[in-house]
């Protein structure tokens, strides 16, 4: 019976898996087109700057014409090794997949005002296509690269969020649009950037911190399995269901909100009967890193 038990939990993890996966690659797939699409058809066409690297590879294409998806492709593959070496697995390999096909939506993409020769339209709702793409793939557990590489391998040693590692540098977007254009295109670069940031927070709230408690029959599974999948540590102690009079396995622990679609589908594939509860917290002293 056990046996059984345990071929048919490893059917339906691995069932699980293809199906995420090729859920994961369409959201990757459809994330990549919507930020190239806001990059080439709404803030670059009127010389306003995207954030991270999309903002360089502007800068680059306004001054010396290089094409934007070769650019991006070249300058995110330093930053692809870094994270190689200090992110996990599955974050640097989705990034990679979002970093190319992005390049290739970049270079396929006309840099053409198709929607409106609006300059204020063009740096709400390119901020917003383009925040809306970076969000989906970040919500599926990757990047489109540059600065959010960057901004997770400071995050991971640092305890330093995205947001506020990428302050500086978009202060620095801003003077070179100022620099180079004109106040008024840096200050339409400003307000690219605040509704590109609350399109983020509208989507995410990735950065809240949750401490989730986990009630199962199965402690050892989960708890070996969501911390080879979130590298997040899990404590665990011994209950006993009042109402069955059966022991179970109480198990805790701390995650970002935009890992929680992740740890419940990781949960559930071992104990669909499983009882989770998330709670937000605002402070965490010990050994919790924000890789968000």
């Amino acid at each position: 019976m056990e046996k059984g038990y345990s071929l048919k939990l490893q059917h339906n993890l691995r069932l699980g898996k293809k199906s995420r996966i090729a859920f994961d690659m369409a959201g990757l797939t459809a994330g990549c087109f919507l930020f190239a699409l806001g990059t080439n058809q709404f803030l670059a066409p009127a010389e306003l700057l995207a954030g991270g690297l999309g903002g360089v590879c502007v800068i680059f294409y306004h001054l010396f014409g290089w094409p934007m998806g070769i650019q991006y492709l070249l300058f995110n593959i330093p930053l692809l090794v870094l994270g190689y070496i200090h992110i996990g697995k599955k974050f640097i390999l989705y990034t990679i997949l979002s970093v190319i096909i992005s390049s290739v939506f970049l270079e396929w993409i006309a840099i053409q005002a198709v929607w409106t020769n609006n300059t204020l339209l063009n740096a709400i709702f390119g901020a917003m296509i383009s925040g809306i793409g970076a969000a989906l793939i970040l919500r599926l557990g990757g990047s489109v690269g540059g600065l959010d590489i960057l901004s997770r391998v400071v995050a991971k040693y640092y305890n330093i969020s995205i947001g506020n590692f990428g302050l500086i540098f978009s202060a620095s977007i801003v003077v070179v649009s100022a620099y180079l254009f004109d106040l008024e295109a840096a200050m339409f670069t400003i307000l690219s950037f605040f509704v590109g940031t609350k399109t983020y927070d509208t989507i995410l709230h990735i950065a809240q911190r949750n401490t989730i408690m986990i009630i199962t029959n199965q402690g050892e599974a989960v708890s070996t399995q969501l911390n080879e999948t979130l590298s997040r540590g899990v404590t665990s102690w011994r209950a006993m269901g009042v109402y069955s009079h059966t022991d179970r396995s109480v198990l805790l622990c701390v995650i970002v909100n935009g890992e929680w679609t992740e740890l419940l589908r990781v949960v559930k594939n071992i104990d669909s009967d499983a009882f989770v509860i998330s709670l937000p917290t605002q402070k965490v002293n010990g050994n919790f890193h924000v890789n968000w």
